[in-house]
């Protein structure tokens, strides 16, 4: 699993390929704490080169949302797989989540909120 990492204004995008699975876990782990450790509250997740994720992944997406909002900001998701979008709602976060068909849909749903 690989991850791209770009600024656009306040909001931070991280773009995702590879499924995460146990390794790929970690390396969302990592990258998400990055931006709350930065304050950068604001983060766009692109899972759109991602076709599965794992329960671990799941749990990873909800406590980094909770260290985010706590910090002012939030995460929205972009480009979620049939596969992904399933595992959401089978594991009942899906409703935490604003999720968007594209990185610009989501940018401009932070720009509303301000």
């Amino acid at each position: 699993m690989t991850f791209q990492r770009s600024e656009a204004g306040k909001v931070t995008v991280l773009r995702f390929e590879g499924d995460i699975d146990r390794q790929g876990v970690d390396l969302l782990r990592v990258a998400l704490l990055a931006c709350v450790k930065e304050k950068r509250g604001r983060v766009v997740v692109n899972l759109s080169g991602v076709r599965e994720v794992s329960i671990m992944g799941v749990g990873v997406l909800v406590e980094r949302r909770r260290q985010l909002r706590a910090i002012g900001g939030d995460i929205k998701l972009v480009g979620l797989s049939l596969f992904v979008k399933r595992v959401l709602e089978m594991a009942s976060v899906n409703a935490l989540f604003s999720i968007h068909d594209t990185e610009a849909q989501a940018l401009e749903g932070f720009r509303e909120a301000a």
